[in-house]
């Protein structure tokens, strides 16, 4: 039986997320981050405070470190071929 792959919430913090929308905001972040802006203003941006909610918000804002791994575990699933829209998952 093959075993069902994580999603980028649960290699990050370490537990299953409960929707989609967890997911969703910890991408938007990292997209954000990635393309220059600092952490304290992306959490301030519209679509986060919409998303997230105020302890999520917190405890990103605690680990930023969270931030930048979640950038690097993204970044071994694209070069791995893991996030190829081409492929269907299992």
């Amino acid at each position: 039986m093959a075993e069902k792959k994580k999603s980028l919430w649960e290699k990050v913090f370490g537990a299953p997320h409960h929707s989609g929308r967890q997911e969703k905001v910890m991408e938007y972040i990292i997209h954000r981050h990635a393309s220059g802006a600092s952490l304290s203003d992306i959490v301030q941006e519209e679509y986060v405070r919409r998303n997230a909610t105020p302890a999520e918000v917190e405890e990103i804002c605690r680990h930023p470190k969270l931030v930048q791994s979640a950038r690097e575990q993204m970044g071994k699933s694209f070069s791995s071929g893991e996030l190829d829209p081409k492929q269907r998952p299992e």
